[in-house]
């Protein structure tokens, strides 16, 4: 029998195991530049992408550095399988992972990796999301664009730089990003709210005239078949659809800190189809959100944290952040 410690409500509790079955484990991480998204095949075998062009895998419980043949800043990973991962940086880098090439039988250099596909317009681009191997949408600085499985074309232009994007089973876009913009695309129309917050404390629950503030809206994520949720400056996490014929108000987190990420789960086998969302951001802060229960969580990582991802049964949690950061959460 090993000991191993269990980060979670209470810290260092000893898993008397072989192994730790649940709660925050912070594991070792292969590289200290920062990570910026992460994204999962299955809830072991796991991507996160970062500054300087780092891309880093998961297997067999360990993480390992890939050649991403690029040093641009890389924020956003997606895809549908081991051999068909997606990822988007500054400088119109988009990056396709096909699998780990063999080496050349004349014993040549390996090549990287990834491989550099080209998009049609040039920008920063910030997060991408799909259904389909051949079918994603991009947003960041400028225009969008959508990834048809060998580049990136024209998508819609936006006024404002758009940070995340999420695309459920439905086939609906919805992507979030600078001043409060928060756009819906279904079928072949768009439709934008703006998220607004009051500066000051309420009078009569009513904001003082000239103290409204736009929240920058640093990411987005939508259930299949439940409610889903955007984050963003000021500890601000709003619930969708928001209530018919009231103020569109954030969730009370506890935190005034940017949250910077968010995703979720659908439990199917519950009567309603409950959501779960994991909320990520500065200090090592998060957030559990399961119905109505909020839940502030100790993973015992006090970096600040950029990206979350939540395998689809809801079992394993990761999130990864400034130096390296890598957390993980099992049930």
């Amino acid at each position: 029998m090993t000991a191993c410690f269990r980060v979670g409500v209470v810290l260092a509790a000893v898993c008397l195991s072989a192994a730790c079955t649940g709660g925050w484990v912070l594991e070792n991480s292969p590289t200290g530049e920062d990570l910026y998204a992460v994204w999962g095949v299955t809830g072991t075998d796991v991507f996160a992408v970062g500054a300087n062009g780092t891309v880093l895998r998961r297997q067999n419980a360990k993480w390992r550095v890939l050649d991403s043949g690029v040093e641009e800043d890389l924020y956003g990973v997606w895809g549908t399988g081991t051999e068909h991962v997606v990822i988007v940086g500054d400088n119109c880098t988009v990056l396709e992972f096909n699998g780990e090439p063999a080496a050349p039988e004349d014993g040549g250099v390996v090549p990287p990796d990834m491989r550099p596909l080209e998009a049609t317009t040039c920008g920063n681009f910030r997060d991408l999301d799909g259904q389909q191997a051949d079918s994603a949408f991009v947003v960041g600085e400028g225009r969008s664009q959508w990834y048809n499985g060998n580049r990136l074309d024209n998508g819609r232009t936006f006024n404002g730089r758009m940070l995340g994007v999420s695309m459920p089973p439905s086939g609906d876009i919805f992507t979030a990003g600078e001043r409060g913009s928060f756009w819906h695309k279904q079928g072949d129309n768009w439709s934008e709210l703006v998220i607004s917050i009051c500066a000051v404390p309420r009078v009569d629950g009513e904001c003082p005239e000239n103290h409204t503030m736009h929240p920058t809206l640093w990411d987005i994520w939508m259930g299949a078949a439940g409610p889903g949720a955007i984050v963003g400056t000021f500890g601000g996490m709003w619930l969708y659809p928001p209530p018919e014929g009231s103020e569109w108000q954030s969730v009370d987190t506890g935190f005034d800190n940017e949250i910077r990420a968010v995703h979720g789960w659908v439990d199917a086998e519950a009567t309603d189809n409950q959501t779960t969302f994991y909320a990520v951001g500065m200090y090592g802060v998060v957030v559990r959100l399961k119905g109505r229960k909020l839940t502030r969580e100790a993973p015992g990582a006090n970096e600040h944290l950029h990206g979350v991802w939540v395998s689809e049964e809801g079992k394993h949690v990761y999130a990864v952040g400034d130096r390296g950061t890598i957390i993980h959460y099992t049930k």
